[in-house]
């Protein structure tokens, strides 16, 4: 790791997955993912429909990539990243 910073952000990065990772299947690549949510604040704006973030360095986000969670079927409508990950929605 570069400094501390970076090395603690990876260990928070392997708790939060080990704690709250489900896996998830994107164009037929097994990766984890992490259920996000929004603030109810901004429920009027946005909403608070199915969103995760997928821990893969390699997943580049694209709309309309097919998505399997949880047994159910998904295609990405947006993505944004998270704290360098990319943070997908489902519909």
């Amino acid at each position: 790791m570069a400094n501390a910073f970076d090395a603690l952000a990876a260990r928070m990065d392997s708790v939060t997955l080990q704690r709250f990772g489900k896996p998830i299947t994107i164009n037929g690549n097994d990766v984890v993912a992490v259920e996000a949510h929004f603030l109810p604040e901004m429920g009027a704006l946005i909403g608070d429909g199915l969103s995760v973030v997928v821990f893969s360095d390699a997943y580049k986000p694209r709309k309309n990539d097919t998505v399997s969670y949880l047994g159910k079927p998904y295609i990405v409508t947006r993505n944004q990243l998270f704290n360098g990950k990319p943070h997908i929605w489902l519909e």
